[in-house]
C-alpha cells in the first residue's frame, strides 16, 4: 500500500520558470539549464524506480513511503524510498549517475570517471545510506520494535559501471530490484509483526514527515513579466472576456493565471498582493486581478486595501475553481 506518493520537486519549477523569464544570453543560463537537467534526470530515475517497486508482489503487510523528509533541530533526512513491511525496513538511496563510478572505502570518497577521462567527486551515497540507516534504528527502538534495516543504494541509469564499491553494501541496477526482493523475502521469512502493528510503525514514520524548505534562487533583475503561453513561451497571454488567449497560436486557457502564481511563488515570495498580482501578470484592472485572486480561492491576511494572499504549492482541479 502506497501511503505517501513522490511528486516533483518544486525546485523544477523554480528553475524551469527562471528560465523562461530570463534572457537566453544570462551569464549563468548554462547553469541553471545544466541544473533543471540533473535534477530532472533524478527524479524521472526516481519515478522509474518507483514503478518497479510497485509491480513486486509482496506477500506481506508492506507500506510505501516515497521521499521522506524528517527535520531534526540542527540537521535533516531526506530518504529516497522506504518500504516498511512486517519483516524489515528497505530504505532506498536512488542515484541518477551515469559514467565509471567508484567507491574508496579508505578515504570515504565517491566519484564518477567521464567518457573523457575527467573525473567528478560526489557526495558519497553510501555514507548517506549509512546515515539514513542509524536514525531508522534509533526510531524503531524508540518504538520499541524490533526489525532489520537494510539500505541499499541503486543506480538507474544502465550506463553506471561501479568498478569498486563499499563492503557489505547492497549496490544494484534499479532492474535488479525485483531479484533483490524475492532475495530480502527468503532472507527475512518470518513475520515479526502483525498488520495492525506494520501499519502502526508506518503511520508513525509518516508523522514526522514535514515539507522541505524551498531553497531561495537569486533572480536577477529585468525577470520578464507576463503570462506567458506554455506551447510557444515566448508569447504572452491576454486576458479578454475571462479567458486568457495566445494571439499566436490560438491557446485558451481561463485558468493560466494559476501556473503563474506559483512561478511567482517559487520565483519571488509565497505572499503576493492585489497590485504585485497585477504587476507580475500584466492585468491593469484592479476588481478583475481581484476577481482572479479571490475566485483561485487562496487563504489570505488582512483588510481588502492591504490583503495578501498566500499561494498554495498546488491548486485544486480548476474545475473546482
Amino acid at each position: 500500500m502506497i501511503l505517501k506518493e513522490r511528486h516533483q520537486p518544486p525546485e523544477i519549477l523554480q528553475l524551469e520558470s527562471l528560465l523562461q523569464r530570463v534572457p537566453i544570453v544570462h551569464p549563468r543560463f548554462p547553469h541553471w539549464t545544466e541544473q533543471l537537467r540533473r535534477m530532472s534526470a533524478g527524479f524521472h530515475g526516481e519515478q522509474r524506480v518507483d514503478s518497479l517497486f510497485y509491480e513486486i508482489p509482496i506477500d506481506s503487510p508492506h507500506y510505501f513511503i516515497q521521499d521522506l523528509f524528517i527535520q531534526k533541530p540542527k540537521s535533516s533526512h531526506q530518504i529516497d524510498s522506504v518500504l516498511i513491511t512486517s519483516r524489515f525496513v528497505l530504505l532506498l538511496e536512488i542515484k541518477s549517475i551515469s559514467g565509471e563510478l567508484n567507491f574508496d572505502p579508505q578515504l570515504r570518497q565517491f566519484s564518477r570517471t567521464n567518457k573523457d577521462g575527467s573525473v567528478d567527486g560526489m557526495t558519497n551515497p553510501d555514507d548517506q545510506i549509512r546515515r539514513h540507516e542509524k536514525w531508522m534504528q534509533q526510531f524503531l527502538a524508540s518504538q520499541k520494535i524490533s526489525l532489520p534495516v537494510i539500505g541499499v543504494i541503486v543506480f538507474t541509469y544502465p550506463s553506471s559501471i561501479v568498478n569498486s564499491r563499499p563492503k557489505n553494501r547492497i549496490i544494484i541496477q534499479s532492474s535488479g530490484l525485483p531479484f533483490l526482493m524475492d532475495q530480502l523475502l527468503l532472507k527475512y521469512p518470518d513475520e515479526l509483526l502483525n498488520t495492525r502493528k506494520t501499519r502502526q510503525l508506518a503511520d508513525r514514520l509518516l508523522k514526522l514527515h514535514s515539507l522541505r524548505q524551498l531553497r531561495q534562487i537569486e533572480v536577477p533583475a529585468g525577470l520578464r513579466r507576463g503570462v506567458l503561453c506554455p506551447k510557444c513561451p515566448d508569447s504572452k497571454l491576454t486576458y479578454r472576456y475571462k479567458k486568457w488567449t495566445c494571439q499566436k497560436c490560438s491557446l485558451i486557457d481561463p485558468h493560466a493565471h494559476l501556473r503563474t502564481l506559483q512561478e511567482y511563488r517559487v520565483l519571488i515570495n509565497p505572499l503576493i498582493s492585489n497590485r504585485e498580482f497585477r504587476d507580475f501578470t500584466g492585468i491593469e484592472s484592479v476588481s478583475i486581478a481581484s476577481k482572479l485572486l479571490t475566485d483561485s480561492k487562496m487563504t489570505f491576511q488582512g483588510s481588502f486595501k492591504d490583503r495578501v494572499y498566500m499561494i498554495p504549492e498546488s491548486f485544486d482541479a480548476p474545475d473546482s475553481i
